[in-house]
């Protein structure tokens, strides 16, 4: 996908003002003669955050809007779309958080996050121990049509994270005949490197590529340091993100998109929710539009993953009405 013009910069969004703050405001001005002026009609929590969208807030499910929170979830080892903030590990950075914080003011409610490992992610949410996951899932055919929702929220070419100075020299899966590949546990990549495999490494005489699966980025990122793995698959932005961090350890190669197609990273919720996939889609189209989005794609060097509105479509691949299970 090519780059898109950055659009004008919108000015940063307040934070959310809980009703406790709310409060003490009013009692701080009341101890001073002054009168506190009333919030603003219809924002959930007294909250006068103009961007507040009553009609979006109207979607959420009942039990959302009563309880007033949103929680996501995510595994918190893959910046710049979700990592660790380094001042207080016990909240989540990047990308994926300053789009939610976002959402929380324009739809009215606080947001929470979890930190789940991959294989517990699409189990979790459909348990409901999370209302939505932001971060690791990749849009397919399969997940649109049967399990989850999903909305857009990049588009991602992959890289693989080869050993500095690339030593092998390899510029594609088909070098990597004989030798390991690390792969997110049930990737949705498994395919695409055993096709290329069974034509460019067996097909030709040669031995297959062989598989390490692991739950999360760090493990097989330690893996390849060690020397027990030969490369790593990841988004490009992430694979760079390593590699900026350690260029002597690290270099990175672009997958071909022959044997790796782009593929959208998406924001799943259960069918059982179509109100609330509804309103996430609406708010992440007002951040489209009004240049937030692709200011917090800017400021994290993830440009190349930027959607326009019009991309900005709920189950993208199948078009499968929201909320509804194919036959």
């Amino acid at each position: 996908m090519t780059e898109h013009s950055a659009r004008a910069r919108a000015s940063r969004a307040r934070q959310l003002i809980t009703a406790t703050a709310l409060f003490a405001t009013a009692f701080a001005l009341a101890g001073c003669g002054g009168a506190a002026p009333p919030p603003a009609a219809g924002a959930p929590g007294g909250s006068t955050d103009e961007r507040f969208d009553q009609s979006l807030h109207d979607l959420l499910p009942e039990s959302i809007r009563s309880q007033g929170v949103v929680s996501f979830g995510g595994l918190w080892e893959t910046p710049p779309g979700l990592g660790v903030d380094p001042a207080d590990p016990t909240k989540p950075a990047g990308i994926a958080p300053e789009l939610v914080a976002h959402f929380g003011e324009i739809l009215g409610v606080d947001v929470e996050w979890q930190n789940l490992q991959w294989p517990a992610q699409l189990p979790g949410l459909q348990a409901g121990s999370v209302d939505v996951l932001f971060g690791q899932v990749s849009i397919t055919e399969e997940r649109e049509l049967s399990i989850v929702d999903l909305i857009p929220w990049g588009v991602n070419r992959l890289s693989l994270l080869l050993p500095a100075d690339n030593p092998h020299d390899v510029e594609s899966f088909s070098e990597l005949c004989g030798r390991t590949i690390s792969v997110g546990l049930g990737s949705n990549q498994i395919p695409n490197i055993l096709a290329v495999s069974d034509e460019d490494c067996v097909g030709a005489g040669k031995p297959a590529i062989k598989l390490a699966e692991y739950q999360g980025a760090a493990p097989a990122i330690q893996a390849l340091r060690a020397g027990t793995v030969d490369a790593w698959i990841d988004g490009q932005p992430e694979i760079e993100k390593v590699v900026e961090s350690e260029p002597e350890v690290f270099s990175s190669v672009l997958i071909p998109e022959d044997q790796a197609p782009p593929e959208y990273s998406g924001i799943a919720i259960p069918k059982e929710n179509p109100g609330l996939a509804e309103a996430i889609a609406g708010a992440m189209k007002i951040l489209i539009e009004d240049g937030t989005y692709q200011e917090i794609l800017d400021s994290h060097g993830s440009v190349r993953q930027a959607l326009t509105a019009e991309e900005l479509v709920i189950n993208p691949i199948t078009g499968t009405p929201v909320g509804k299970v194919a036959g």
